[in-house]
């Protein structure tokens, strides 16, 4: 993957992470819309999908805010063949949103699931134990969860084992890690980053990686960029974002 890097620019969280200020990087102005923080109404989506639509690369995208995680459904639903999922995440955003003209953070897998025909699994890997059995009955035939992640190399075989299709689209929620490597604004796991970077290269040496995303940023607003937690958070989530892309560039092959 060497194409350009697209930012998604939800609430300017970005601006402080100095290795997006290139033209290598694809700014999407997402500024102005309302009703997208956490749940989506139908009309926002349909404005993002079509501002999307527009880019130049699909690729590598950076999202923001673990609120705005319901983007990669839009990601998805460009794909043209079959393919599985591969999501780092803390939760594992299978939740039913509380009005059917609504997707949210917590339902955009569960809604990927249901809408789109050629997406034929999803594997979560990292997800907390109570959130892994609230899974609904109806489509657990179509996930795996892998929720301890003690790195061992018989585990990248068994995910490597649990994806049926060639190709493959990964997303990332840094609050997959713990809060030494990211901070966000969700409650974390344990994983380590360098566990996350071992199984992004076992990943892309094996499967066609048609695209990839991160998102986990703590939300801020310009009045906070200063403040110290804000500056530590910047400085460490710049740093694992740029690890994870530093690898998917030399170890993943896309099929787009």
């Amino acid at each position: 993957m060497e194409g350009a890097i697209n930012i998604l620019n939800f609430d300017q969280v970005y601006q402080n992470q100095k290795s997006w200020q290139s033209n290598k990087c694809e700014w999407i102005n997402l500024l102005d819309l309302k009703s997208v923080n956490g749940y989506c109404s139908s009309g926002s989506l349909r404005v993002i999908d079509k501002k999307l639509r527009k880019r130049h690369n699909k690729e590598i995208t950076l999202i923001g805010s673990g609120n705005y995680h319901y983007v990669t459904y839009l990601l998805l639903a460009e794909i043209k063949t079959p393919f599985s999922l591969v999501l780092f995440d803390n939760h594992t955003d299978m939740m039913p949103p509380p009005y059917k003209s609504l997707v949210s953070c917590g339902s955009w897998v569960l809604n990927s699931l249901k809408q789109l025909p050629l997406l034929k699994k999803v594997v979560v890997i990292g997800a907390r134990a109570d959130l892994v059995a609230a899974v609904p009955r109806k489509i657990t035939s179509k996930v795996a969860v892998f929720s301890t992640l003690n790195w061992q190399a018989t585990l990248a075989n068994e995910i490597l084992g649990a994806i049926p299709t060639r190709d493959v689209y990964i997303s990332i929620d840094k609050d997959v890690l713990n809060k030494s490597e990211a901070i966000t604004n969700w409650d974390q796991g344990n994983m380590k980053l360098a566990d996350l970077l071992i199984l992004l290269k076992f990943l892309g040496r094996y499967k066609k990686v048609y695209g990839l995303d991160i998102c986990g940023e703590l939300p801020t607003s310009p009045v906070d960029f200063f403040k110290k937690k804000v500056v530590k958070a910047n400085r460490i989530n710049e740093k694992a974002n740029r690890r994870i892309l530093d690898v998917v560039k030399r170890s993943c092959h896309d099929g787009s």
